[in-house]
């Protein structure tokens, strides 16, 4: 699917399938907007520590998934009045599917030109949602999906969102929040050490945007996220946290960049990080201030626990202000678990292994933005 059969999988794709014209030409348009990029490479600063060719070593990768299938919602709340969700192939041409692609986002092309399933949910002014979304394996082939979640002005949307435990997955994720809209997003990546999941978020922030966000990793042959967050009204504030844990030779990558495009407004980034085994972790957090965005408040927070010698992680804030008046403070570490910590909680006649067990959970709680109870009790630690 990533190389020569690509043309041969696109072919039997188009011919399945009865949608409108315009649709097929953004199709053939994505496929040689992709082709043209060409995959992400060790020189691409967002898969500067990912394998690519992971994904060429899965089998089964040179097919499409059939079948409609491909989600769950449980809806935990009444769904508001005049709330719509259109099928992938039936939302408005003109803007829906308007996305700015690179090299360092190519697989958002592939997305396009792949689509298999997908929708757009739109939650009217003055409401309140909350909904679980489980994104299904509905074969052994990859599924290209593509999700736009549109919030209607004062509306707040609880949302957790999970995959299936040993998934192939290519998702396209759009969010766009309009005025005065608050927002609770939750994601759990637990997956098998077969999985691969890539990725690719976009929000959209109108004015006065509250946005907190949580993401669980745990493992995955490869599981590489982009995250573009854009700012464009004034008084908006996301904070989002994140936890990563690899086992095995297992490969997570997690990029988020926030887009400060207007003043104003606040950003908060906490990352926690624990590789053992060959696991691998790679962190890159971004902000871009933009001229003029005076009042710009940006906070990073990057710490990551190494548990063995042949583990690796590798992680980077990174800040490009452009104006003048701005607070902003980043930090990254990378160690190994406290020493002195250890001995501490050993001479209180707590067991080798249960005090480190004890000091990981300590760690890792910092993500723990919602402070929920069950916060680690499925990840493999």
């Amino acid at each position: 699917m990533f190389t020569n059969p690509i043309n041969l999988v696109f072919e039997k794709l188009t011919q399945q399938l009865d949608e409108p014209k315009w649709l097929q030409q953004k199709r053939q348009q994505a496929l040689k907007n992709y082709q043209n990029f060409g995959l992400p490479t060790r020189k691409s600063e967002l898969w500067k520590y990912t394998d690519i060719k992971r994904l060429e070593r899965l089998d089964n990768v040179t097919d499409l998934a059939d079948g409609s299938e491909h989600f769950v919602f449980t809806i935990n709340s009444e769904l508001p009045k005049d709330t719509t969700m259109l099928n992938i192939t039936e939302v408005d041409e003109s803007s829906s599917y308007k996305l700015q692609t690179d090299k360092e986002r190519v697989f958002v092309e592939l997305n396009m030109a792949m689509l298999n399933s997908g929708f757009e949910l739109s939650i009217p002014a003055n409401s309140e949602l909350k909904l679980h979304i489980q994104y299904q394996q509905v074969s052994a082939d990859w599924e290209n999906i593509r999700t736009i979640i549109n919030v209607g002005q004062n509306s707040t949307l609880d949302l957790t969102e999970s995959y299936d435990y040993d998934c192939r997955i290519n998702h396209v994720a759009i969010v766009n929040a309009e005025d005065n809209t608050t927002l609770k997003l939750q994601s759990h990546k637990l997956l098998a050490k077969t999985a691969a999941l890539i990725h690719y978020s976009k929000i959209n922030c109108a004015r006065n945007v509250n946005i907190q966000q949580c993401t669980i990793n745990n493992n995955a042959y490869l599981s590489h996220t982009i995250q573009d967050v854009d700012f464009n009204g004034e008084h908006c504030h996301f904070k989002t946290s994140s936890i990563n844990v690899t086992h095995d030779s297992c490969h997570i990558a997690e990029n988020i960049q926030t887009n400060h495009n207007v003043g104003n407004c606040k950003s908060e980034v906490i990352k926690r990080s624990l590789a053992t085994d060959k696991g691998q972790v790679a962190i890159n957090a971004k902000a871009v201030v933009s001229i003029g965005a005076d009042g710009s408040d940006i906070a990073q927070s990057l710490k990551n626990i190494l548990l063995s010698d042949d583990a690796k992680i590798y992680s980077r804030p990174e800040l490009e202000i452009n104006t003048d008046d701005v607070i902003a403070a980043h930090g990254s570490t990378i160690g190994e678990l406290d020493d002195l910590s250890l001995t501490y909680l050993r001479s209180r006649g707590i067991p080798k292994e249960q005090a480190k067990f004890m000091l990981i959970e300590s760690f890792l709680q910092d993500a723990n933005i919602f402070k929920t109870e069950d916060f680690l009790d499925r990840i493999e630690l």
